[in-house]
């Protein structure tokens, strides 16, 4: 695994466009194969997580053309309906071909998803709907066999509001007989996203963005030419450089109705924010000030994939901050490594106290997830001297070239394979 070479001191601002969403392109990606014929997406971001969907969908027999940001789908000649414990290992959003599997084939074999171990993050909310809407299941050696014969609209009640489950249930249910209603709904933009997606295949979907939505199930769906929304979180980590940084940063492709809350963050730690309809423009303060509390939760709260990265941001603030995260259990493991480059926290179960420094100094620290890589190199860029951050493939995963990004907007950030 390569790692990164950062040297502290310089300053983030300028113009830039986010990127395609991580979380909004995965399982619309999955959702292709419910379609049986040919679809465009547009605006597709080019991490690994996308590469590795490629190579799933192509290993089921799609066929798939990636030119610039323009993908190409073809779904009409899918034989398969296992998936290799190779390619399910690598990716956590690889349970959602379980449910467009199902939807499509009427049958699905595929392990334990990977990803980032960032807590447990059970898929029995999953597997417990799917039974109740007519799904056969067996499990075996870690691998499960699934057989939908026959399909059923129902009335699904998620205990807890979980992304995964609610698209899961969507790609189950657009092709069920009858009448499916998911209450206590994820109401993230990515399923908003998700749905408009399947709705232009010819889904019938009511509902999406509150706590409950319908879905009348139709026979056949078809292809349709549809663009990925903007990432919301990559759009947060760099207003967040650009305010560790002292910079003035431009941002496009920043939809304020969908990071409310960070952005609420970056004003009460100081920052200057002017927004345009789908563009922020953020000023650094002089220093930036915490004495506020902040917990995760679901959707529409502060989000869980923020967290690293604005604690990072608060390691240099005037003040303290009482952070929560309620969403993974085991989100606070960039902390030792924080603390390692001189940041002052404490943890304490699920709850951290960041004690804002003057400055941070460079350290070889490790990232161990997605975010936590990008919290660290957003610490890099902000500290004094050199940083190596090792765990390059975790970034890999969700940011595109972020390295080079970085440096385009004044950072110096070097990728060693």
């Amino acid at each position: 695994m390569g790692y990164y070479r950062v040297t502290g001191g310089g300053t983030i601002g300028g113009e830039y466009t986010v990127r395609g969403s991580k979380n909004a392109v995965l399982p619309i990606l999955a959702a292709s194969i419910l379609a049986g014929d040919e679809v465009v997406l547009e605006n597709v971001p080019h991490i690994t997580d996308v590469f590795v969907s490629l190579e799933i969908l192509e290993e089921l027999g799609c066929k798939t053309k990636l030119e610039g940001r323009t993908l190409t789908i073809d779904s009409r000649n899918i034989e398969k309906t296992e998936i290799s414990e190779e390619m399910v290992g690598k990716m956590r959003s690889s349970i959602l071909y379980l449910g467009a599997l199902l939807g499509r084939m009427k049958k699905a074999c595929l392990g334990h998803p990977g990803g980032c171990v960032i807590g447990r993050r059970p898929i029995d909310l999953h597997l417990r709907a799917f039974e109740k809407m007519g799904v056969r299941i067996r499990e075996e050696n870690e691998i499960f066999h699934c057989e939908a014969p026959l399909l059923l609209g129902y009335h699904i009640y998620l205990e807890y509001p979980s992304v995964g489950a609610t698209e899961n249930i969507l790609l189950l249910s657009v092709k069920a007989e009858g009448t499916t209603v998911i209450h206590n709904a994820a109401r993230e933009p990515e399923i908003v996203a998700l749905a408009r997606f399947l709705r232009a295949c010819g889904a019938e979907i009511y509902g999406e963005g509150t706590p409950t939505i319908m879905v009348e199930g139709v026979r056949k769906l078809h292809g349709a030419v549809f663009e990925v929304p903007f990432d919301r979180i990559e759009a947060g980590t760099f207003l967040c450089a650009a305010a560790m940084t002292g910079g003035k940063l431009y941002l496009h492709g920043a939809e304020k109705q969908y990071m409310e809350q960070t952005l609420e963050v970056l004003e009460k730690a100081g920052c200057g924010l002017r927004y345009e309809e789908d563009a922020v423009y953020l000023q650094a303060p002089t220093r930036l000030l915490s004495d506020f509390t902040l917990a995760t939760g679901p959707y529409p709260a502060f989000p869980t994939d923020m967290q690293p990265m604005v604690m990072s941001l608060l390691t240099l603030a005037k003040g303290t901050c009482m952070m929560s995260e309620t969403v993974f259990e085991a989100r606070f493991r960039h902390v030792a490594e924080l603390c390692r480059m001189g940041a002052n926290i404490q943890v304490h179960g699920r709850n951290a106290a960041v004690f804002g420094v003057e400055k941070l100094h460079g350290a070889k620290v490790r990232a161990t997830d997605l975010r936590s890589g990008a919290a660290l190199l957003l610490a890099a860029l902000a500290a004094e001297g050199e940083t190596i951050v090792e765990g390059s493939a975790f970034v890999e995963r969700g940011y595109e070239k972020l390295e080079d990004a970085l440096t385009f907007l004044g950072g110096r950030v070097q990728l060693v394979s």
